[in-house]
């Protein structure tokens, strides 16, 4: 048995909420602007009903495996053979994302900061700094994410006071601008994956109970959401649909028109310290998730064996992409797709069904609950 160690609900809250919001780092908004033109607004909206949605499925799935992973319900749900194969799906899927999130990371620091240096240094820098949160584990990354959750949060309030001045009513006009069925098609097709439901109920033992793990949950997926609101409905007022559309890095973007007078200018530096804060902790959850997944499959007393093979694994895919537009393009059409929509909310649901299915029987009824 693998002792995650236990955290509080704080730390839950907060590992949850910036892994939540690593996306609006990144071209995300940018993205959200162009599906939506001026009703991005709206499209956030719809966003944050269907992944408080796909959470509380989750949270409903893991309801009456209290004491234990998603990993274990699958298995007890649907037997040893295809819940395995359905939890190797999470385990790629989580590898998949860090992959994603190492290039992804790695071309905005290219783009922002260091134009000349190699990709695949960066790409390892970021793998060691994973490699090393994830040795510590799951109690030492929870709480560095509540200590900095008040930077955070007070980044990101001034960057969005700071830019105000620079907005412009007239840029969220025409409303009803795109067609509603267009609005959920977007939503649903490039918006609404997330793996923090699948995260959280990788860490339920360690949450000190079903509520807290549901409560911090839907609080982290609501809290992100809002915030993702925010700086899409910020981005569109300041710089309007034509131009927001275009950044890869929206919110560094925003960081850069901020000045006070002649002596506060580069506000963007500032922004950077927040950026690598939220991704250091971003991929090392996500590490963490696939490393936990494939030790609780293959039954192994602890995961840290499988950093290596794991973490190798995710450097050779970061790779693969030729460019940063292919690079974009698989996180766009797989990843944050159709694709991921299944694992993150299909494989949920059809477990849940089972899992109601077989309660009738009293198969799958928590003996320790």
């Amino acid at each position: 048995m693998i002792r995650e160690g236990k955290i509080g609900f704080a730390e839950g809250f907060a590992l949850l909420l910036i892994s939540n919001i690593g996306k609006v780092f990144l071209s995300v908004p940018s993205n959200a602007v162009e599906q939506g033109k001026t009703m991005a607004w709206a499209l956030i909206l719809i966003v944050i009903v269907i992944t408080l949605l796909e959470f509380w499925l989750i949270a409903e799935l893991m309801k009456n495996f209290r004491d234990r992973t998603i990993v274990e319900a699958s298995e007890r749900i649907l037997g040893p053979y295809l819940g395995t194969a359905v939890n190797l799906f999470f385990a790629f899927y989580f590898i998949a994302v860090m992959a994603v999130l190492l290039r992804s990371y790695s071309e905005a620091i290219i783009t922002s900061a260091l134009p000349r240096t190699p990709i695949s240094f960066l790409i390892i820098t970021l793998t060691v700094g994973s490699i090393v949160s994830c040795w510590y584990g799951l109690e030492s990354i929870a709480r560095v994410a509540r200590l900095s959750i008040p930077f955070i949060a007070l980044g990101l309030i001034i960057l969005c006071t700071a830019v105000l001045p620079e907005a412009d009513p007239n840029n969220i006009f025409p409303l009803f601008s795109v067609a509603p069925v267009e609005l959920f098609h977007h939503a649903i097709a490039r918006q609404s994956v997330i793996t923090e439901g699948l995260l959280a109920a990788l860490l339920l033992p360690a949450f000190g109970g079903w509520r807290h793990f549901r409560r911090a949950g839907l609080l982290a997926v609501g809290t992100g959401g809002g915030l993702f609101l925010i700086i899409v409905f910020i981005l569109t007022l300041v710089f309007g649909v034509q131009v927001s559309e275009e950044f890869m890095l929206p919110v560094y973007n925003l960081s850069r028109i901020i000045e006070f007078g002649r002596f506060f200018q580069r506000m963007e530096s500032v922004f950077l310290l927040i950026w690598a804060m939220v991704g250091t902790i971003k991929m090392a959850v996500t590490l963490y998730g696939a490393n936990l997944v494939l030790a609780r499959i293959f039954r192994l007393p602890d995961y840290r064996p499988l950093l290596w093979i794991t973490t190798l694994l995710c450097f050779s895919l970061s790779l693969l992409p030729a460019d940063l537009m292919t690079a974009l393009m698989i996180e766009s059409d797989i990843v944050r797709s159709y694709p991921g929509l299944a694992i993150t909310l299909g494989l949920p649901f059809f477990l849940l069904v089972v899992a109601k299915f077989r309660k009738a029987g009293g198969e799958t009824r928590d003996e320790a609950k």
